[in-house]
C-alpha cells in the first residue's frame, strides 16, 4: 500500500504519529546509507556511470525537447490560421500582424515562413531596430523584396536584391511537401536569410488547390545554448551533432558573427573547444554503429569516458545530443571490493525492513480503524449494512433523493445542489462516501422516487451535474454506481481526496468553497477558505 495514501485516509493524531516514525525510517536508512559512503568511499556519489550518464542524457534530450515542443505547437497554431483566414505569401502585411507576435515572445524561434507550390515566400526575421521581411514574387523570381519595419510595424526601408533563391529547393520545403499535414524537421543547414545553422520544422496542406507550406526556424546557438545552462554531474559536456558525425562548434566568433547576422561557424572537424572531446566521442558512437540508447565508452585525452546519444526529434537522419561524462576511479575500486557492498547493502536492507515491520506492527491497529472509502462491488451488502449501522460522519453522508423533492413530489434544483455541496466536501477534505436512496436516520428509499426512465440516464444525469457544477476534470475523483440492499436500488458515490481546490457552482453562477466537518458540510468565507487552501493544498 502507498504510504502518502495513508496519511490521506488516517486521523489527525494517527497521521502525526506515523508521519513521525516514517520520516524516522527513511532518516535512518539514509544515514546509514551516507555513513557507508563516507567509510567505503568518498568518491561514490560522482559516479554509478549507468544510471548517471542515462539520467544527464535524459536531462539534456528533454530540455532541448521542452524548448522544441512549443515551437510545433505554435506552427500547427499558424497553419491553422493561415488556412482559415486564406492567406498565402504574398499578404505581407497581414502576415506580419499575425506573426511577429509569435517571434517577439518566443525568443527560440528566429524566423517564420510561408511558401507556395508556385515558389511565393514570406520571411520573417528579427532585427535591432524591428523587423525585416523578405517576399518573393512568382511573376519576378528572380527578385526578393526586402523590407525593414519599425516595432511598430511601420516600413522604413525597403530595396531589391536579385537571387535565384527558390524556396522549393530548401530542406525544409522538400521535407514537407513529401510528407503533407505532418510535423518534419529538418536535418541541420545554413539559413538562408541569416547566414547561421539551424534547423526547421515545416508542415504543408492543401489551401485552394494549391501546396502551401509553414515553417518556424530554430538556430542551432539557440539549442546549444540551452544545453549549456544545464546542470550536469561534475565534469559532465553535452553538445550538439549531426546523423554524419559532424560536431557543431560555437566558437566565440562565432556567437559574435551570429549577434551581427553574418555566417557563424557550423559543424566543424577543425575547431575544437576544449579540446577533442566531443570528436572522440562521436567517432566512438560511429564505430558503435550510431546507437539511440544505452552507453559507449571512448578513450580521449588519456582519460575514459561514457557517452549517451539521443536524437534532438523523432527523425534519427536530424541532429542529435550526447552527453559525455568521465568514468573515474571508483568504479576500479567498487568492482574490486564488490563483497562490501554487497554486504552493506544486505546490512542496509535488513535494517530497513526491521523498522518497517516495526512501524507496521505499531500501527496495524489504528489502520484498521481508519475510515471506509470504498465498497466491494462485488459483494457491496456487507460493505453497505456496516456504513449505514454506523450512521453519518466525516466520512459518509446520507441523501434520500438523487433529484425528487420528497415534500412537494416534483424534481427540485436544491436536492441536487445538497449532493453536490457534499461531494465537493468529500473531494476538498479526506474523501468519502455518500449514499442516495438512504434517509438520514439510516431508512433504506431507494431510489425510485427519482422516476429514471432507466440506469443509464441516471448515469447521465449524475456526469451531467458533476461536470456542469464542479467540472469535467473532477470527475476521476468520483465514482458513482448502483447497488441493490435488501430489496431496493441505491446509489453510491464514492469521492477521493482531490489534489487541487473544488469549487462548487451553483444555480445562481457563485463558486462556493465547502469542506467537511464531522457530519456536517461547511461552506467557507473568502479568507477563510484561502487560508484552508494554503495549508490544505
Amino acid at each position: 500500500m502507498n504510504p502518502f495514501s495513508l496519511l490521506h485516509l488516517s486521523s489527525g493524531p494517527i497521521r502525526n504519529r506515523l508521519l513521525r516514525d516514517l520520516i524516522l525510517l527513511v532518516a535512518g536508512t539514509v544515514g546509514l546509507l551516507v555513513l557507508i559512503n563516507v567509510l567505503l568511499i568518498d568518491d561514490i556519489k560522482h559516479d554509478l556511470a549507468g544510471n548517471r550518464i542515462e539520467s544527464a542524457s535524459a536531462l539534456v534530450r528533454d530540455e532541448v525537447r521542452g524548448l522544441l515542443l512549443p515551437v510545433q505547437q505554435q506552427l500547427l497554431i499558424v497553419r491553422d490560421g493561415m488556412e482559415s483566414a486564406g492567406l498565402g505569401p504574398l499578404d505581407e502585411r497581414a502576415l506580419n500582424e499575425r506573426l511577429t507576435p509569435i517571434l517577439a515572445h518566443m525568443p527560440q524561434v528566429a524566423g517564420a515562413i510561408e511558401a507556395g507550390a508556385d515558389g511565393a515566400e514570406y520571411f520573417l526575421g528579427r532585427t535591432r531596430e524591428g523587423w525585416l521581411t523578405r517576399v518573393r514574387d512568382p511573376k519576378d523570381p528572380q527578385q526578393l523584396r526586402i523590407t525593414h519595419w519599425d516595432a511598430q510595424l511601420q516600413p522604413h526601408e525597403q530595396r531589391e536584391q536579385s537571387s535565384d533563391y527558390d524556396p522549393r529547393n530548401r530542406p525544409w520545403y522538400r521535407n514537407a511537401a513529401a510528407n503533407p499535414d505532418t510535423l518534419v524537421w529538418s536535418a541541420p543547414y545554413i539559413f538562408a536569410s541569416l547566414g547561421v545553422p539551424g534547423t526547421t520544422v515545416a508542415i504543408a496542406r492543401e489551401q485552394q488547390g494549391e501546396l502551401r507550406v509553414s515553417a518556424l526556424d530554430i538556430t542551432l546557438e539557440r539549442i546549444v545554448g540551452t544545453i549549456a545552462q544545464l546542470e550536469l554531474p561534475p565534469g559532465g559536456y553535452g553538445f550538439l551533432f549531426n546523423n554524419d558525425g559532424g560536431v557543431f562548434v560555437p566558437s566565440a566568433e562565432a556567437r559574435n558573427d551570429y549577434a551581427s547576422n553574418h555566417v557563424a561557424s557550423f559543424f566543424s572537424a577543425h575547431e575544437r573547444l576544449g579540446g577533442p572531446l566531443a570528436f572522440d566521442a562521436v567517432a566512438a558512437w560511429k564505430a558503435a554503429g550510431r546507437p539511440d540508447e544505452g552507453l559507449v565508452r571512448f578513450r580521449s585525452d588519456g582519460r575514459m569516458w561514457w557517452g549517451g546519444f539521443r536524437p534532438l526529434t523523432d527523425h534519427p537522419e536530424g541532429a542529435w545530443v550526447a552527453v559525455a561524462l568521465p568514468v573515474s576511479a571508483t568504479l576500479t575500486i567498487l568492482q574490486s571490493r564488490w563483497h562490501i557492498v554487497a554486504l552493506t547493502a544486505l546490512a542496509i536492507l535488513a535494517a530497513s525492513l526491521t523498522m518497517a515491520s516495526v512501524v507496521v506492527r505499531k500501527y496495524s491497529r489504528q489502520l484498521r480503524d481508519l475510515p471506509r472509502l470504498t465498497i466491494d462491488r462485488r459483494h457491496p451488502q456487507q460493505d453497505l449494512r456496516e456504513l449505514i449501522r454506523g450512521g453519518e460522519g466525516a466520512h459518509l453522508e446520507f441523501k434520500s433523493t438523487m433529484r425528487m423533492n420528497l415534500h412537494t413530489k416534483t424534481p427540485g434544483k436544491e436536492i441536487e445542489l445538497a449532493w453536490l455541496k457534499g461531494v465537493t466536501a468529500f473531494l476538498n477534505t479526506e474523501g468519502g462516501i455518500l449514499l442516495m436512496g438512504v434517509a438520514d436516520d439510516g431508512t433504506l428509499l431507494g431510489m425510485e422516487a427519482d422516476k429514471f426512465d432507466n440506469e443509464d440516464k441516471c448515469q447521465l444525469h449524475f456526469k451531467n451535474l458533476l461536470n456542469q457544477h464542479l467540472g469535467p476534470e473532477y470527475a476521476r475523483y468520483v465514482r458513482f454506481f448502483l447497488l441493490d440492499l435488501d430489496g431496493v436500488r441505491i446509489g453510491a458515490v464514492e469521492c477521493e481526496r482531490a489534489d487541487a481546490p473544488v469549487f462548487l457552482h451553483d444555480d445562481k453562477k457563485r463558486e462556493l468553497f465547502i469542506i467537511r466537518s464531522g457530519p456536517s458540510n461547511i461552506e467557507l468565507s473568502i479568507s477563510r477558505a484561502l487560508k484552508y487552501i494554503r495549508t490544505r493544498f
